[in-house]
């Protein structure tokens, strides 16, 4: 009898369960997470009105807005062209009164140059303050305590900018070599002295790059300044509309984009000609792309704050002392910083802005800010606490939806993940088109279009999104190491959607959800001043109070918005602690 050979069947339980990855604590942490903020965008979306039919259903208005922009009519072009040259001069002006008064400032918000804990903690609430309060909130202060005008924006973009200038000159000032210091101090000099020749030299070209990426936003927060009364070219944005003349409103939208376009690519020549163009992307720190480098790995302070002044020496003669000699990138710098400053004497001289007008201006706004005070919380609190909730809502579903749009975007831009240089091209052309259009300019027109409400100012975010989040993502694509994995696909005959799914959106997911946490901070402080052209939020609050002379609870309003920028900062970084 042939005794038939027989085979057990393997029970697939035990293997699966050994293939499946341990328990781990931080990975129940972000399904969690993930869960509660998926819930918190579904109800977002709904908060903010931003649902299919709404959104679908207003398609026709957008049409008919469009329609009613063309052509575009310059029959005022040379209004035009004043407005933009005053919007210049304003930007410069403002910019250089930021960056005055942020360098004290940032020497005692830094741990090793402050004279004590009172002056470093005072320095840390001054940048603190002034980082959380819009621009635009401030300029609409400023024209109501000195009246309409350039003088108000110039202080409004002056007195906004000095956080986020202090803030990272003082981060550089941290991070210097401390043997040059040491050694200026053992020679006996002065705490001046010293800063002037150990600390200034090493952060010099950092600052000045720091300074030129501020121009940019300030250039961005200029044009809407003018919407309320501030001066320049939003101020006659301000007036066409007024006359409900489109053509108009779509000549002056182009001029805008055409500005913001041109000056964003000077400033990115100026910052290569004083950096070099092998200087790290970590050179800009206004960038999500320097964060997530500097969160990946630890940077020296070696390489990282060290100025990128490269000054080559001039042999000295037998007993002669050494001397720096002129290289072309000296002298390209020396002809750079003496035009800046030319150009910023002659901002202040065009605007008629001196030291007496700035100081009537202030001592103007004194009173106005001592009206303010005490805060009234009680009046109005039930409709202040829906409005900023409905300000929450609108950051956090249009920078979902913004990073939903913007990833494709951003994978096809970056070179080492897109399907084809072209490809790559057009798509950085996408996001650099896109960031030449204000938010808040894009608001105003889909207010026309859609009606008042939070739902034009998601749309407005979300399309922001695209240019601003894409770009990080790209850069941060770019950032990440995919060659490895890249040619073991490619091995295998993996094709591009295949690669970007398994290797790219894995690879780069970290600094993914970085952009877009970044992505939700800016954005709360842009849904916060989406109300003043009736976009929704707390805006329209802010700005009812201000025109009716509410001052108490403009004062109110404006510490909820500070509570909510700081509270929203800190579980932004949990998250990104979470997940990077």
């Amino acid at each position: 009898m042939t005794q038939r050979s027989m085979t057990t069947p393997v029970d697939p339980a035990p293997l699966r369960a050994a293939l499946r990855p341990p328990p781990n604590a931080q990975r129940r942490r972000l399904v969690v997470t993930a869960l509660i903020l998926a819930a918190l965008f579904l109800a977002a979306l709904w908060n903010t009105n931003f649902t299919p039919w709404n959104v679908f259903g207003r398609l026709d208005s957008i049409r008919d807005l469009l329609e009613r922009l063309v052509p575009p009519n310059f029959t005022d072009w040379r209004r035009y062209v004043q407005a933009v040259v005053e919007t210049l001069w304003m930007v410069t002006a403002g910019t250089a009164i930021a960056v005055v008064i942020a360098i004290p400032l940032a020497v005692c918000a830094a741990r090793n140059t402050t004279t004590g804990p009172v002056a470093y903690n005072i320095a840390r609430f001054v940048i603190t303050l002034t980082r959380a309060i819009p621009s635009l909130v401030l300029a609409l202060l400023f024209v109501r305590a000195i009246g309409v005008g350039p003088t108000a924006g110039v202080l409004a973009m002056g007195f906004s900018s000095v956080g986020m200038i202090g803030k990272f000159f003082a981060d550089r000032i941290e991070e210097i070599d401390e043997g040059i210091v040491e050694a200026s101090r053992a020679t006996g000099a002065t705490r001046l002295q010293t800063f002037v020749a150990a600390v200034l030299p090493q952060v010099a070209s950092n600052w000045i790059s720091l300074g030129l990426y501020r121009f940019d936003i300030n250039l961005r927060n200029a044009v809407i300044l003018g919407f309320v009364g501030a001066g320049g070219i939003g101020f006659e944005l301000q007036r066409v509309l007024g006359q409900m003349v489109y053509t108009r409103v779509l000549a002056i939208a182009l001029i805008i984009f055409v500005l913001v376009l041109l000056v964003e690519q000077l400033s990115a020549i100026a910052r290569t000609a004083i950096l070099g163009s092998s200087a790290p992307a970590r050179h800009n720190p206004f960038s999500v792309r320097a964060r997530l480098m500097s969160t990946r790995a630890p940077v020296s302070t070696s390489t990282h704050a060290t100025s990128a002044l490269t000054i080559p020496v001039r042999p000295a003669r037998r007993g002669g002392p050494i001397r720096a000699g002129w290289g072309p990138d000296r002298l390209t710098r020396w002809i750079l910083g003496w035009s800046a400053l030319a150009l910023i004497l002659t901002s202040f001289l065009m605007l008629r802005l001196g030291p007496d007008e700035i100081g009537v201006a202030l001592r103007e706004i004194g009173p106005y800010l001592l009206g303010m005070f005490p805060p009234d919380f009680l009046t109005n609190l039930a409709p202040h606490l829906s409005l900023m909730l409905e300000t929450l809502s609108m950051a956090l579903a249009a920078a979902t939806l913004g990073l939903i749009l913007a990833l494709p975007v951003g994978i096809i831009a970056a070179k080492n993940a897109t399907f084809h240089p072209v490809a790559a091209r057009l798509s950085r052309l996408l996001t650099l088109v896109v960031r030449g259009i204000p938010d808040l300019m894009l608001a105003i027109l889909l207010v026309v279009a859609v009606g008042l409400g939070p739902l034009a100012g998601v749309l407005a975010l979300t399309i922001g999104a695209i240019g601003f989040t894409g770009k990080l993502i790209a850069d941060a694509i770019e950032d990440t190491d995919l060659s490895r994995t890249t040619e073991a696909l490619d091995a295998v005959g993996a094709r591009w959607l295949q690669r970007t799914v398994t290797s790219t959106i894995p690879t780069a997911f970290p600094a993914i959800i970085g952009a877009g946490l970044f992505t939700f901070d800016v954005f709360v402080r842009s849904a916060t001043i989406m109300g003043v052209v009736g976009a929704g939020g707390i805006g329209l609050a802010l700005d009812a109070s201000i025109r009716g002379r509410q001052l108490d609870q403009t004062l109110a309003l404006i510490i909820m918005i500070l509570l909510t920028v700081y509270a929203t900062e800190r579980l932004s970084v949990w998250l990104r602690k979470q997940v990077l």
